[in-house]
C-alpha cells in the first residue's frame, strides 16, 4: 500500500532535516577552523533549510486536508502560504549573507581558508545534490509544489557549495587574492536570491488568481475535438490553489439533445479530463446548445453587421448539412 501524500512530504523533509542539520553542523565549524567565510555562510544557509522543513511539516497536515465546509475548494492554499513563507525566508538568508560579505571585503585582508574547507563544501555539495534529485521524485508522485519547492532548496544549497570549494581552491594556489572568499560568499547570495525568486513568483502569480502555469486550454480542446458529442468549449478558465488547478468552462452540444444526455456527455467529459490531467481536480462545465447566439468559436456570421435571421438560418442550413 503507498504511502498517503502527508506521509510521503513528511518522510522526504525528515530525511532532508537530518541531513541540513548535519552539513550545516559541519560548514559552519570547518568555516570558523579554517576561516572561509564563504564556507560559514553556506552553513547558515543550510541552518535556514530547518524553518522551511519546519514549516512545511506543519502546513502539509492542512493543505492535504480535504474540502469541507469552511473549505469548500480545500486547503491548497496553505500550500501557497508555505511557499511564500519558504521564499521569503530565503530572500531574507540572501540578503543577509551578502550584507556581511560586502562590510568583510573592505577589511583587512586574512590568510587564505584551509583545504579541509575544500573537502566540506564539495562534501555538501554531493550530499545535497543527491537530496534534490531524490525529494524531487517524492514531489512528483504526489504532485506537491511545496515539496518540490523544498527539493529546489536543496538545489541551491548544492549550488552554493560550489563557489565556496572554487574560492578555496584558487585561495590555495593564489593566496594574494585575499578578497575571492568573500566574492564566492556574494556569489551565494546570488543564487540563493533566484531560488527565493522562483519560489515566490508562481505563489505571488496564484495568490492573484493567475491563470495556471500549464497549457489546460489547448489539453481541453484536444480532447473536445475528439468527442463527437461535443460541438465547441470555450470561456476556459483555470486557476491554481496549491499543486492543485480549478478548471470551468462552457461546453457546447446539440440544441436537440435532451437535458439527460448533455449531461451525461459532460459528466464523461470531466471524468476524462480528471483522469488525464493530474493536477485538475474539480470542473465546472457550462452546458450550452449549439446555436448561433452561444457559438464562439466557429461563430455562424462571419462579417460584422451581419442580421440575426440570418445567422439562425445559416446555422440551420450548416445543421442539416452537418446531419
Amino acid at each position: 500500500m503507498s504511502d498517503t501524500p502527508v506521509k510521503v512530504i513528511q518522510k522526504a523533509t525528515w530525511v532532508g532535516s537530518i541531513a541540513n542539520v548535519a552539513l550545516a553542523i559541519v560548514k559552519i565549524t570547518v568555516g570558523k577552523l579554517t576561516g572561509s567565510q564563504a564556507l560559514v555562510a553556506d552553513g547558515v544557509h543550510s541552518f535556514s533549510d530547518l524553518v522551511t522543513d519546519t514549516a512545511i511539516l506543519i502546513g502539509s497536515r492542512y493543505w492535504t486536508a480535504p474540502a469541507d465546509k469552511g473549505h469548500p475548494y480545500g486547503h491548497g492554499r496553505f500550500e501557497t502560504l508555505t511557499n511564500i513563507f519558504i521564499g521569503v525566508l530565503l530572500a531574507l538568508v540572501g540578503i543577509g549573507i551578502g550584507w556581511d560579505s560586502v562590510k568583510q571585503i573592505g577589511n583587512e585582508a586574512t590568510s587564505p581558508p584551509g583545504m579541509l574547507a575544500f573537502w566540506a563544501a564539495m562534501a555538501s555539495i554531493l550530499v545535497k545534490e543527491i537530496l534534490y534529485r531524490w525529494t524531487v521524485v517524492q514531489a512528483k508522485k504526489i504532485n506537491s509544489r511545496s515539496l518540490h519547492a523544498n527539493a529546489w532548496h536543496h538545489r541551491s544549497d548544492a549550488l552554493s557549495s560550489l563557489p565556496v570549494a572554487i574560492a578555496v581552491i584558487a585561495n590555495f594556489i593564489v593566496p594574494d587574492l585575499h578578497y575571492l572568499d568573500q566574492v564566492a560568499a556574494l556569489l551565494v547570495t546570488a543564487m540563493i536570491l533566484k531560488a527565493a525568486f522562483e519560489i515566490l513568483w508562481p505563489a505571488i502569480l496564484e495568490l492573484t488568481e493567475a491563470e495556471s502555469d500549464i497549457d489546460v486550454e489547448g489539453k481541453i480542446q484536444q480532447y473536445a475535438e475528439a468527442d463527437t458529442n461535443i460541438k465547441e468549449v470555450h470561456a476556459i478558465r483555470s486557476r491554481r490553489t496549491g499543486s492543485t488547478i480549478l478548471l470551468d468552462f462552457h461546453l457546447l452540444v446539440d440544441p436537440e439533445m435532451s437535458v439527460d444526455e448533455a449531461h451525461t456527455i459532460s459528466e464523461n467529459f470531466k471524468s476524462h479530463i480528471l483522469q488525464e490531467i493530474d493536477e485538475v481536480v474539480d470542473v465546472i462545465i457550462h452546458i450550452e446548445p449549439y446555436t448561433c447566439a452561444e457559438r464562439v468559436v466557429n461563430p455562424c456570421c462571419e462579417e460584422k453587421g451581419c442580421e440575426e435571421k440570418g445567422c439562425e438560418e445559416k446555422g440551420i442550413e450548416e445543421k442539416d448539412g452537418e446531419d
